[in-house]
């Protein structure tokens, strides 16, 4: 009797230590390794396809989604690419759709409580509660920039700056002068991380050099802001740091520890933010097309270089982590004009070696090769002019900054600044059989007259230069000297 009531005491002192309560069993966050810059490991996901932006949540719970939709139209390619917004739950992985959009750009406020964006036909910049998914303030401004401030959201109403801090209305915080407000879509103005300060670019089709301007959101003015050789400049995604691009080097300017850092890259190089909005990375971009079957190496760079490197796949279009930094999400192409956004798992600590990691971009390739065009789209957004008798290409919207690639392989013929037809800075390719492909209104060229590149490779980067209405890249074919739609080569 002893031994058994001693047996009974002991099995249950045991249970007691390793069956402590089925709560208690660490979730699939707690035992995976610290998030890192290794992101290898794919997530499943729903089909998120022609993505063009994707925007986390502060807690990448949820992620917003812009993507376009062909609709049956009655211009001149029987079709239009109508953008949607949807949200995607991480856990669930369950998708709601929000319906048509304009101008993409969701953004979280930083509490995550609320989502804004431009609703449909952009009549209104929609706030909505993210707990309730209910639209709670439909507001006016009449630049599609915007900027939350904590919960605050600051944004342009012709020439006064309007910050919206709940309910229905916004409250005015000030007027610009009247030099210092922007027209758009000539001008563009953009709203440093932290909405302390903002940049206004003047562009001019005719010179190469825009006017530049830098204010202070509370001072509700700008001073002119001397950049000899600058490219474009872009504000990070936190805090009051302006990145400027020149030729063959970055510039970082740090207005709230007023320092400046200057950083030599290679002339093809491209940049990317970390996930705290803060760490700067950059790559080179491989010569290929974007099917998430490679993987690059990118160095971080500021505000500490590292002797580490970041291991991502090759994506095309929309990139970036989410905020906590244990997921990467970019596009890969599926067609000649498609993608599809795909998802992966961060690490800190090296998982298996990339090359073997099983990515099926066989069959990718061959639909990226099947039917009977070849030409690439050079970015990943949607149509926004097709090509007919009074415009001689097809203009694509993107991001300004986007990397723009080659259609097909050649050898660069033109590249830089000038006035004829859509003027700006442009870059040009010979390709085989007396075909030419050109890709007007850059920012910035990736490469030289001469250099041989290969379909998809990154020549230039999205801009506003020359005959514009807003960030996109003018696309042009000519065959044996006639232009052609370079949707149908």
């Amino acid at each position: 009797m002893r031994k058994v009531a001693l047996g009974g005491f002991v099995c249950a002192l045991l249970l007691s230590f390793t069956t402590p309560a089925a709560a208690a069993r660490p979730s699939e966050q707690e035992t995976a390794p610290a998030p890192g810059l290794y992101c290898v490991e794919r997530v499943a996901m729903p089909d998120l396809v022609n993505v063009i932006d994707a925007k986390w949540s502060p807690d990448a719970q949820m992620l917003a989604v812009v993507r376009f939709e062909r609709r049956p139209s009655g211009g001149p390619a029987g079709y239009i690419e109508d953008e949607v917004l949807e949200l995607l739950d991480m856990k669930t992985k369950q998708l709601r759709s929000l319906g048509s959009i304009e101008y993409g750009r969701p953004a979280w406020s930083p509490s995550g409580h609320y989502l804004a964006y431009w609703g449909n036909k952009a009549d209104f910049l929609e706030v909505m509660e993210r707990q309730t998914g209910e639209v709670i303030a439909k507001l006016t401004p009449t630049n599609p920039e915007f900027r939350w401030q904590g919960d605050t959201l600051l944004y342009l109403e012709k020439s006064t700056i309007r910050a919206w801090k709940g309910g229905r209305t916004a409250e005015t915080l000030g007027r610009l002068g009247d030099t210092k407000v922007p027209h758009y879509p000539e001008d563009n103005w953009e709203w440093s991380g932290d909405g302390s300060r903002f940049t206004l670019t003047r562009y001019d089709q005719k010179d190469v050099t825009p006017e530049r301007f830098i204010g202070a959101t509370a001072a509700l003015d700008a001073e002119p802001i001397d950049l000899p050789g600058a490219l474009y400049t872009e504000w990070a995604p936190t805090g009051a740091v302006l990145l400027v691009r020149y030729d063959a080097r970055l510039e970082i300017r740090d207005l709230s520890a007023d320092t400046v850092a200057k950083i030599a890259i290679p002339r093809n190089a491209v940049h990317a933010w970390a996930a705290d909005g803060r760490t700067l990375l950059v790559r080179t971009p491989r010569p290929s097309v974007a099917a998430g079957d490679l993987y690059e190496e990118s160095a971080v760079v500021w505000p500490v270089p590292s002797l580490g490197r970041a291991i991502l796949p090759d994506v095309f279009g929309v990139r970036g982590f989410s905020p906590d930094g244990r997921f990467f999400g970019g596009t890969v192409r599926t067609d000649r004009q498609d993608n599809i956004f795909t998802v992966f798992r961060c690490y800190e600590i090296v998982r298996g070696d990339p090359a073997g990691v099983p990515v099926p971009f066989a069959e990718r390739f061959a639909k990226i090769d099947s039917g009977t065009g070849h030409l690439l789209r050079p970015v990943a957004g949607p149509i926004a002019q097709f090509f007919h008798l009074a415009h001689s290409g097809v203009d694509v919207a993107a991001p300004f900054g986007s990397p723009i690639v080659a259609a097909d392989a050649g050898i660069v013929t033109k590249t830089g600044w000038q006035l004829d037809g859509e003027g700006g800075i442009r870059v040009c390719v010979q390709h085989s059989g007396g075909l030419e492909t050109c890709y007007y209104h850059a920012s910035a060229v990736l490469a030289s007259v001469g250099d041989r590149v290969a379909r998809g490779q990154a020549i230039a980067l999205v801009g506003m230069s020359g005959l514009t209405r807003g960030p996109h890249v003018h696309w042009e074919a000519k065959l044996n000297g006639r232009l052609i739609d370079p949707l149908l080569r």
